[in-house]
C-alpha cells in the first residue's frame, strides 16, 4: 500500500507497543489474543504518535491525528517495518528454516558453515540473535515484525552477507515474517506441536504451508523428502524444489556409514546436477562428511544445512570441515559426564523430538537408564498428553525409571504448569499403565534420580523451559554431595541417604 510506504518514510519509528511510542512514531493497533491494542490509541496519540494504523477503527476514540484503516493490522505492521528499515532482507543471502524440530540446529550449522567459508554471518533464532557484530540471547523463535527488520537492517549495516533465520508456524500465522525475502527455504520435519496456539494439527499444518507464500518462484525450497508431511506441504509449491533424505529418490542423498554415541559418518551424494545461486552447476558427485554430535536426526539436520550451503556456492570441502568441528547447540543432545554418570540433556518438547532422543540413546552404553521429563507449562493439555503417550510407547520397548516434574522451583509464571496440563500428562501415563515418580520441583526430581543412580548409569534430562536449568541443578547437587562425603563412598546413591 503506497500510503503505508509514504507514512513509513515520514516516521521516526514503527511500533505496536504504546509504551514504546515516541514523537513521530507510527502506532499500529493490533488486536491480540489477550489485549486489544486499539485501547491504547489515545495513549499513543498523547505521546506524539504520527498516525494510528488499525484494522478495527470503530474501536477507536476521536483522535486529533490521522487514522489509517487497513484490512489486517499485523500485515500492515510488517509492511511498515520493512519500508522503514529499507527492505534489508533484499540485501542479504537470507535462509528461512521452518519445521517442527531441527530449526535451531540447522540455523546454527549454517551460521558456522558460512563463517568457516569466510562469509560475514548473521542469525535470528530461538537461542540467540547475531547481527554481525553483536550477539545476544533471543526471547522468541521468530521475533515480531519490527524487531526482525531492525535486526536485518543492523546486519546490512554490519556488512553481513549470509544469514539464517528460524521461522515458526506462529511467526508465519501472525505475519511476523511478511515482507521478508528469502534466498532459500528449508522444510525440516513436521509433528504435532503448538496445538495450544493453532487449535488443531490441521491448522498447524496450514500455517506451515503458508511458509511457501514467502518464497518467490525462483527461490529454492530444500525439503526433507523422508517426512510425509513435508512431502504433502511441498506439493503446494510450484517453484524450484531440491529434495534431500535417506531415500534413494532424493536429489541429495545421505548414506550413513557409521553411528556412535558421540557422532557419525555419512556420504553425501548429489544424485542429479544442481544449480547454485550464482548459476554454477554442481555435478553428480559423492562427498564424505562427519559429525561430532550424536543422533540420526542430526545427520538429517546436517544434510539439510549442507545442501543449502552447496547451492549457496560453498565448496563441499569447506562444508565438510565446518560440520566436523561443529560442537552443537545448547540443550540439543548435549552429552556430559559427572561422578561416573553419563548425562544427556535435550530440549525435547514434542513427540518428534522425544523420539529422536530415545532413538539416539540406543547407541549409548550404560547400566541403567533414568529419564527426568519436565511437563510443558502454559502450552496446553493436548501437547502434554501427546508427549506422555510418546514416552509411554518408548517405555514399552526400552526399560527405564521415569521421573516427572512440573519444575515449580525453576520456571517463570509464563511457563508454570497448570493443573490441567499436569492432569493431562499424568493421567495419560496412568491410563497407559506406566510406572513413574512425580515431583513438583526440578531439584527434588533430580535428587530422586541421583538417590538411586550409580556410576555407569545414564540419566536423560528432557523438556523445554522446565528443564532449561536441569544440567545446572544436577551439577550443583552432585558437587555438593561430593564435597560432603569422602572419596571412599563408592555408590553415588550413598550421597543421598
Amino acid at each position: 500500500m503506497q500510503a503505508l510506504c509514504e507514512l513509513a518514510a515520514r516516521a521516526t519509528g514503527i511500533t505496536c507497543h504504546s509504551d514504546k511510542v515516541k514523537p513521530g512514531c507510527v502506532f499500529v493497533a493490533i488486536r491480540g489474543r489477550l489485549v486489544d491494542g486499539n485501547l491504547f490509541a489515545q495513549t499513543a496519540a498523547d505521546k506524539g504518535a504520527l498516525a494510528i494504523v488499525t484494522d478495527y477503527p470503530e474501536h477507536l476514540p476521536s483522535l486529533l491525528i490521522p487514522v489509517i484503516a487497513v484490512p489486517e493490522a499485523r500485515l500492515a505492521l510488517a509492511e511498515l517495518a520493512a519500508a522503514f528499515y529499507g527492505n534489508p532482507s533484499h540485501k542479504l543471502n537470507l535462509i528461512g528454516i521452518t519445521g517442527s524440530n531441527g530449526k535451531t540446529t540447522i540455523a546454527c550449522m549454517l551460521e558456522h558453515i558460512f563463517s568457516q567459508a569466510g562469509c560475514s554471518t548473521g542469525l535470528i533464532g530461538t537461542i540467540r540473535i547475531n547481527t554481525g557484530r553483536v550477539s545476544f540471547p533471543s526471547t522468541l523463535t521468530t521475533p515480531d515484525a519490527v524487531s526482525i527488520h531492525k535486526y536485518l537492517a543492523q546486519m546490512v549495516e554490519n556488512k553481513v552477507t549470509h544469514a539464517a533465520m528460524e521461522v515458526s508456524a506462529q511467526g508465519v500465522d501472525m505475519h511476523r515474517v511478511a515482507h521478508v525475502r528469502f534466498t532459500a527455504g528449508l522444510l525440516s520435519n513436521i509433528c504435532a506441536d503448538h496445538l495450544d496456539f493453532h487449535g488443531s494439527f490441521a491448522r498447524y499444518l496450514a500455517a506451515k504451508t503458508m511458509f511457501l507464500d514467502l518464497l518467490g518462484p525462483a527461490t529454492p525450497l530444500i525439503v526433507n523428502i523422508d517426512d510425509p508431511y513435508c512431502q504433502a506441504i511441498a506439493h503446494h509449491f510450484s517453484g524450484h524444489q531440491i529434495t534431500v533424505g535417506f531415500d534413494s529418490q532424493a536429489d541429495v542423498l545421505a548414506r550413513v556409514t557409521q553411528v556412535t554415541a558421540y557422532g557419525s559418518l555419512f556420504i553425501l551424494e548429489i544424485t542429479k546436477p544442481l544449480t547454485t545461486a550464482n548459476g554454477q552447476s554442481l555435478p553428480i558427485s559423492r562427498h564424505a562428511f562427519g559429525l561430532s554430535i550424536p543422533g540420526h536426526h542430526n545427520i538429517e539436520n546436517a544434510l539439510l544445512a549442507a545442501t543449502t550451503a552447496l547451492i549457496q556456492g560453498i565448496e563441499p570441502e569447506v562444508i565438510a570441515g565446518a560440520l566436523a568441528n561443529f560442537r552443537g547447540v545448547d540443550r540439543r543432545m548435549n552429552v556430559f559426564h559427572t561422578a561416573g554418570l553419563t548425562i544427556v540433556d535435550d530440549t525435547a518438547l514434542n513427540p518428534g523430538s522425544l523420539n529422536a532422543v530415545f532413538d539416539t540413546i540406543t547407541a549409548f552404553r550404560y547400566n541403567r537408564l533414568f529419564v527426568v521429563n519436565a511437563i510443558r507449562g502454559h502450552r496446553g493439555p493436548a501437547i502434554n498428553a501427546a508427549n506422555a503417550a510418546t514416552i509411554a510407547s518408548r517405555r514399552r520397548i526400552l526399560p527405564f525409571q521415569l521421573v516427572i516434574t512440573a519444575s515449580t522451583d525453576q520456571v517463570s509464571q509464563a511457563d508454570t504448569v497448570t493443573d490441567e496440563e499436569r492432569r493431562a500428562f499424568l493421567s495419560t501415563l496412568n491410563t497407559l499403565k506406566v510406572c513413574y515418580t512425580y515431583n513438583n520441583t526440578l531439584s527434588k526430581a533430580i535428587r530422586t534420580v541421583l538417590s538411586d543412580a550409580t556410576p555407569g548409569d545414564l540419566i536423560v534430562l528432557i523438556g523445554a523451559q522446565g528443564m532449561d536449568t536441569g544440567r545446572q541443578v544436577l551439577s550443583t547437587l552432585v558437587n555438593a554431595a561430593e564435597a560432603a562425603h569422602s572419596p571412599s563412598s563408592s555408590p553415588l546413591g550413598s550421597f543421598w541417604i
